[in-house]
């Protein structure tokens, strides 16, 4: 092992993606010492649709200016099963497209023009928790810290080295980067598509960058459907061929936050690695930027104090997050229901379309679109009983 005198951080976050660049950036704005380490080298590739939606944008303390590949003021929805079809505009960008090499590598940046300092190409093999710090050994030697962040993603190995013992639950999902010719990519410019009714309680999705596409799909339920078989019936529906220009990519999803807490003593978990991801949409870009910054927050606020700092955070991610997720489990739980869904856009469709969409431009929440308006609510839950 590579080894170097021992240094020491206030903060020290494991993994540079967008909960660990927002961590970071609000650590070192704060004038602490902060310390990203990833074992990755910058700018990566990183699996993921890169629909980055309004609700995360809103969270930036910046533009993306320079990222994005396509802007989207549009979103389909298809329940390709039964017939129906629906489109929602707005006059912002619903999802701004971006490849997460860039996007991730543009956030690092911003946290280290604060002051982060970046340590890629490491790995870290050991985690050994003392009462007044944290010390971690990697393959770039020993370094201490005040407090130890979690940002490595939903198969990270930081949580289990801090003790967590409890496994996320994940769901599959994989991810096509689809290059073809300008009438194809023109035929699905400028509108993210959502499709239902293509996997078993999962969905498909198309997503336009500026010279291809990514097209993927998940399900919440692994043993109901074959990915590998839906995704290429997805392709044919799409007019589309699998044998040339895709880029295949398998990645998982967390379908619950960790049912274990996310705090211990003066390690905190964040985004993925947290299982903090829409229930509805799996999306997770916008629960990791509010996360990181709620961490870095709860560690300037609570003077490093580790009663303060667990206070501040848990009740931070009770108050905001966390309600979300169960409020968007209940929705998820509807529309991922074959029969129910059909009868929810039968009769609801475009208000439902509209609705969700509020939600993930970050100008409503799942429980009011589960609030109101009451009646279809009472009616979704009569059904959802008697199935």
């Amino acid at each position: 092992m590579q080894t170097s005198p021992q240094s020491h951080f206030d903060a020290s976050i494991v993994g540079g993606g967008p909960a660990g660049s927002s961590a970071a950036l609000g650590l070192a704005a704060g004038g602490l010492r902060v310390i990203v380490i990833d074992k990755a080298k910058f700018p990566r590739y990183k699996t993921c649709g890169g629909g980055v939606v309004h609700r995360a944008v809103r969270a930036l303390p910046f533009a993306l200016d320079g990222v994005v590949k396509q802007s989207c003021f549009a979103a389909e929805m298809n329940c390709i099963d039964a017939g129906l079809h629906f489109i929602v505009n707005r006059e912002k960008p619903i999802i701004s497209m971006v490849m997460r090499d860039e996007f991730d590598a543009f956030l690092l940046t911003r946290a280290r023009k604060a002051g982060a300092r970046l340590l890629p190409g490491c790995e870290v093999e050991k985690i050994r928790q003392e009462a007044d710090c944290v010390f971690l050994t990697t393959t770039h030697g020993e370094f201490t810290a005040r407090y130890l962040i979690a940002a490595d993603g939903a198969t990270g190995t930081i949580a289990r080295k801090s003790g967590w013992r409890k496994p996320l639950r994940v769901a599959p999902a994989l991810e096509y980067e689809t290059f073809a010719d300008g009438g194809t990519l023109w035929k699905f410019q400028q509108r993210a598509r959502f499709d239902f009714g293509i996997i078993p309680y999962g969905y498909a999705w198309v997503f336009p960058k500026d010279d291809h596409l990514s097209i993927g799909a998940l399900t919440i339920k692994p043993e109901s459907a074959n990915l590998n078989a839906s995704i290429k019936m997805y392709f044919s529906l799409l007019g589309l061929g699998l044998e040339e220009g895709v880029e295949r990519h398998g990645y998982v999803i967390p379908l619950h936050p960790r049912e274990d807490g996310f705090v211990r003593h003066r390690v905190l978990l964040v985004g993925d690695a947290a299982g903090l991801v829409d229930p509805v949409t799996g999306e997770g870009i916008s629960f990791a930027i509010r996360s990181g910054q709620l961490a870095a927050a709860a560690i300037i606020d609570g003077k490093m104090d580790p009663v303060d700092v667990r206070s501040l955070y848990e009740n931070a991610l009770s108050s905001s997050i966390l309600p979300e997720l169960r409020f968007g489990s209940r929705l998820s739980r509807l529309l991922y229901h074959p029969r129910i869904r059909t009868w929810m856009f039968r009769r609801y469709g475009q208000r439902l379309a509209e609705a969700m969409t509020d939600v993930i431009m970050g100008e409503r929440t799942y429980k009011e679109v589960l609030s109101e308006p009451r009646n279809y609510l009472d009616a979704i839950q009569k059904l959802w009983v008697k199935s």
